[in-house]
């Protein structure tokens, strides 16, 4: 049995994209969008490969200053939301560095951690269904 699901939908425009939600409904992480069902599935397979990838913690960054460590895609990035709201969020970067899936937002780090934590355990197994 599967611990989540790929849903696959189709905006206004007629472009897909994917959203990775837990068995309780809770969305993880979005794509981007693609042209076709088929450039978003290719998509989701990223995802799958690459959700293991390192964590690369720029929530701590001080601006102006280069990071100790630069760790190469691909891999995971967390960061601190600068707008109004704050919060932390995170991307997935492919190993070309484009980013394939983003998160929903999380309120601290340790949600945005646990969200990740979910992420890696979720993306391998998770059906893939089709919204349009």
């Amino acid at each position: 049995m599967a611990n989540g699901r790929y849903e696959i939908s189709r905006n206004e425009n007629g472009e897909y994209f994917f959203t990775l939600v837990t068995v309780s409904g809770r969305a993880l992480a979005h794509s981007g969008v693609y042209t076709t069902v088929t450039v978003c599935k290719k998509g989701i397979a990223s995802l799958r490969v690459n959700a293991d990838a390192p964590l690369d913690d720029m929530s701590d960054e001080i601006e102006g200053f280069e990071p100790k460590d630069v760790i190469k895609c691909p891999k995971i990035e967390v960061f601190q939301k600068t707008s109004d709201l704050g919060g932390y969020n995170f991307t997935v970067r492919a190993k070309n560095g484009t980013v394939i899936a983003t998160g929903e937002g999380y309120g601290t780090k340790k949600r945005c951690l646990e969200a990740i934590s979910n992420l890696r355990y979720i993306a391998f197994s998770a059906e893939t269904m089709e919204k349009f």
